[in-house]
């Protein structure tokens, strides 16, 4: 019997706490502590926060007429093999031929822009870069599950690739970190799971899979 490949994994999530960063009009996160050990014999906490903070999945109703939550989505749509792009310095990222060679067909396309690092501040809001509406195009044609971003959004207002790719069902997640930890990585699995919530979009925990 032969030895099964080793993994190792990677978090590409952002921890959602208080003081995290919000997109500009959404409300901030409130995150606190309601029951305590001592008095109460347990603790539990509650958390008040948009579907868009932090590393999250945006579905189709998010930013079209659809009526598909996000948890109507079978499991299997939020689990893929993993293509990188990167596409660092890039402020308008092409359907380039190197781009086009490296996406797999129905996998998870992470495009890594090293803007993340930006992440809190305002700029990383109001000068991220954004996809080019060709490379959408070819992302939709190749029935690409979801696409992994390490800025806010892949667009900017009147956010035309958001409104294609969400109404293809080629989900959008959104404010992930660590990329540049898979830049020399040859093989590996995407794994994001948002939490099973009857809304438009979700907060989610994504991890890459390293397949040696």
């Amino acid at each position: 019997m032969k030895d099964q490949p080793k993994s190792t994994l990677i978090d590409l999530s952002h921890s959602i706490c208080n003081g995290i960063s919000v997109y500009p009009g959404d409300e901030s996160v409130k995150l606190e502590k309601i029951k305590n050990f001592t008095q109460d014999g347990f603790n539990n906490f509650r958390l008040t926060s948009s579907m868009h903070t932090g590393t999250h999945i945006d579905g189709p109703m998010h930013m079209s007429k659809s009526n598909r939550f996000i948890d109507d989505f079978p499991v299997d749509q939020f689990i893929g093999t993993g293509c990188l792009l990167n596409a660092a310095g890039m402020g308008n990222i092409l359907c380039t031929p190197e781009f086009k060679s490296a996406i797999v067909p129905e996998s998870i396309v992470l495009i890594y822009t090293a803007f993340g690092k930006q992440f809190g501040s305002d700029e990383y809001y109001r000068n991220h870069p954004v996809i080019s509406m060709e490379l959408a195009q070819y992302l939709v044609r190749n029935r690409v599950k979801m696409i992994c971003l390490d800025i806010p959004s892949p667009d900017k207002d009147p956010y035309n690739v958001h409104t294609y790719l969400l109404k293809n069902s080629v989900l959008i997640a959104e404010n992930l970190s660590s990329m540049e930890k898979l830049l020399t990585v040859k093989k590996f699995e995407i794994i994001a799971l948002p939490m099973r919530l009857h809304a438009d979009s979700s907060p989610a925990r994504i991890v890459a899979r390293i397949i040696n």
